[in-house]
């Protein structure tokens, strides 16, 4: 059996850091994979892309139980696929366009990178990790000057991006990676018919150097992909470029959604077109497909999100405005989300998890309620945050800074809700309770008072 390698050990195979990549057909999953933090997609997906794979590795039917599922979703190309039986980073940006170039030539991929993921795919606890990194975020360049990370690419390409991260984070390996330009976003949620997302406030604004013209009503709406671009780039609240981060993270989950829906299956032949031209990789198309099959038996909550941890820079403080990485949290996410070695040691004692507590019903009893239980349950650093404009039936339990063992024991406190593994909560809190409709009987039982 051929094994899906990590650079370490050298089985993961590699291209020149400055060749220029070689264009492989390329599949909606692919495209999933890019926008969607690397989730699978429909079954019949990757039937397509199978017949462009070269299968010469033995087949292996052990063990059958996932090979059948993995047929069911893949065709029977999967039968072939290699397994991946070691971790993998990948590196994946998301490119702004190019003012200067007509959209066809390789310098498209030469921009400031508008969106920034490190993915790991870890085969050892069977999970899939994702850590956005904020394209504000102040880094130091090889240099020794200091700048946001999003002009790495820019200013040298894929190696001084790469290398960039790994030297502000703690030399973090990135086996692969792949960049994507911004139109390939926009043009697919027009091809499956729009994304369901509820838009919180009034959205508008315009910035005429950028050619942007942004116009959204808030409410629970399907945004067509000029739409949805709006919604990932406004930043004209009090959150910036935090609140872009939080709003791509809920656009990654609805277009995964609709790309499983079966609907999307008649859609797939457009899509492959679609996709040639707007992605730069050094995966190749077996790579591709090993690391989408393992993806197919990842479940919900073991596809963790988390946003890079800091602060914004106060106006005083830089010419700039920056995203100020927090150097302790940088260290724990590293070390959970993006390396081996996952034993942190106990959880965080429960008098220093900052929790905010966000209500999400018309019931304005139900936060301080639930307020005051954490507090009589030890949890003494406990804050009432803006309510929620958009009610939810289930309460979740948002793990903010990606503490997520913290976040199971507050789950297990509260014997309700479900765990939400990505960083759409309160910035300040470590973990954000988004109070649901499901804990209405608990109030109305006095549970959370006895």
């Amino acid at each position: 059996m051929v094994k899906l390698k990590n650079k370490s050990t050298q089985k993961l195979s590699k291209s020149p850091e400055k060749k220029k990549s070689t264009k492989k057909p390329v599949s909606p999953l692919f495209q999933g994979f890019i926008w969607g933090g690397c989730f699978t997609l429909t079954a019949a997906i990757s039937s397509f892309l199978g017949i462009t794979v070269g299968l010469k590795t033995p087949i292996d039917f052990n063990p059958f139980i996932d090979r059948v599922e993995a047929i069911k979703k893949f065709g029977f190309n999967a039968l072939f696929t290699q397994q991946l039986q070691e971790p993998v980073n990948i590196l994946i940006m998301g490119i702004d366009a190019v003012p200067s170039d007509d959209g066809k030539s390789e310098n498209r991929f030469s921009g400031r990178s508008d969106t920034m993921l490190l993915v790991r795919f870890q085969p050892e606890d069977h999970s899939l990790k994702v850590l956005s990194i904020p394209r504000d975020s102040r880094v130091q360049f090889p240099n020794g000057s200091y700048d946001k990370i999003n002009g790495a690419n820019a200013m040298g390409g894929v190696p001084f991006a790469k290398e960039v991260i790994q030297q502000n984070f703690n030399g973090v390996v990135i086996d692969k990676y792949l960049r994507v330009t911004t139109n390939a976003f926009k043009d697919l949620v027009d091809l499956v018919g729009g994304v369901e997302v509820y838009v919180p406030i009034d959205m508008k604004y315009t910035d005429n150097t950028q050619g942007l013209h942004i116009d959204l009503k808030e409410g629970k709406q399907t945004l067509t992909g000029e739409e949805a671009e709006q919604f990932a780039r406004f930043r004209n609240d009090n959150l910036g470029d935090i609140g872009r981060v939080q709003r791509q993270q809920i656009l990654l989950k609805a277009l995964r959604e609709k790309l499983q829906s079966p609907q999307a299956l008649f859609k797939i032949p457009q899509a492959i077109k679609l996709l040639q031209e707007e992605i730069d990789t050094d995966l190749t198309s077996s790579e591709i497909f090993s690391l989408a099959t393992f993806g197919l038996s990842i479940d919900k909550q073991d596809v963790r999100m988390v946003m890079l941890p800091g602060r914004p820079s106060y106006p005083q403080e830089y010419r700039l405005s920056y995203w100020l990485i927090s150097e302790d949290s940088k260290k724990q996410v590293i070390q959970e989300y993006l390396n081996n070695n996952s034993d942190l040691g106990d959880s965080k004692s429960i008098d220093r998890i900052r929790i905010g507590i966000q209500n999400t019903t018309s019931n304005p009893e139900l936060a301080q309620k639930l307020a005051l239980f954490l507090e009589e349950n030890g949890y003494n650093n406990v804050y009432l945050s803006r309510n929620s404009s958009h009610s939810t039936p289930v309460t979740q339990i948002i793990v903010q800074q990606g503490d997520y063992r913290s976040a199971q024991i507050i789950k297990r406190t509260l014997n309700f809700g479900e765990l939400e593994s990505s960083s759409i909560g309160d910035i300040d809190s470590d973990i954000t309770i988004r109070v649901g409709d499901d804990a209405e009987k608990l109030l109305l039982d006095d549970t959370f008072v006895k």
